[in-house]
């Protein structure tokens, strides 16, 4: 989305809400006596424009009321969000925690399950990989489930699939810390240098990655991040939580310390 369509849809957007709160001091303004059980279809022409007059004036007067329905409406949002995620986590639960096909850290069998959607892209997965390698190795009744979702772009989707197909020649963990390790952005080339580092064979990689058990993981995965309303990487799941955002190690063991007071 271009920055000029984001400013019109900004616009927009707020010239909704405006219209909003006209229509709600309008409804404050016509409650009197001479006018409450009259509808609003039923003004003239005239009267409507001095209403809409009157509303203005009123606005500039207080301005501040702008101010305060935004935060209304986006407190409204937020609630209204978290209330979506919290149904979709449990009708998803299946497909957060125990997908087949998705990699795993640490423990198989662990009780604690850690959920972590991310992109190679993104730098602020990349800083994740250390914290989650030393939580996979230290905390053994965790179960850390990787999940492919990329969001940043044609070479997200084409490292997703080669880290994938790595798995068929049982290299997906060094190809997937490989990607995480590289310093700035991944292009096409880049990446299968990094199979060919890694010691893959990177013809049979090429063809295996067109695998459509492959790409139907990766819209499976794709659909789940979209019902859960995650819109940026990396987002952990623990516990039917989403913590969007980078997290700290400590933050993500007091989250994984909570996830067991709960068992």
């Amino acid at each position: 989305m271009t920055f000029r369509h984001k400013k019109h849809q900004s616009i927009s957007n707020l010239n909704s809400i405006i219209t909003t709160i006209l229509c709600f001091i309008f409804l404050f303004l016509t409650s009197s006596s001479a006018l409450e059980a009259q509808s609003t279809d039923t003004f003239t022409p005239a009267e409507k424009a001095e209403i809409s007059k009157l509303v203005r004036q009123y606005i500039k007067r207080n301005p501040e009321i702008i101010l305060e329905a935004l935060e209304d409406i986006q407190e409204q949002e937020k609630i209204q969000k978290e209330k979506e995620q919290r149904t979709q986590l449990k009708l998803n639960e299946k497909f957060i925690e125990r997908d087949i096909d998705d990699p795993i850290l640490g423990n198989l069998s662990g009780k604690i399950i850690v959920t972590e959607f991310f992109d190679y892209q993104c730098g602020y997965c990349k800083r994740m990989l250390k914290i989650l390698l030393d939580i996979s190795k230290a905390q053994h009744d965790v179960k850390i489930v990787l999940k492919e979702y990329p969001i940043l772009g044609p070479v997200s989707t084409l490292a997703a699939q080669v880290a994938l197909a790595a798995k068929k020649q049982k290299k997906y963990a060094e190809m997937h810390a490989a990607f995480m390790q590289l310093k700035g952005r991944l292009s096409e080339k880049a990446v299968f240098q990094i199979a060919k580092e890694v010691g893959l064979d990177t013809e049979q990689l090429q063809e295996d990655m067109m695998d459509p058990k492959i790409l139907n993981h990766l819209t499976r995965t794709r659909e789940l991040g979209k019902r859960l309303m995650i819109r940026g990487t990396p987002a952990f799941i623990i516990n039917n939580t989403i913590s969007p955002g980078a997290l700290t190690k400590n933050q993500l063991l007091e989250l994984i310390a909570q996830a067991r007071d709960k068992r």
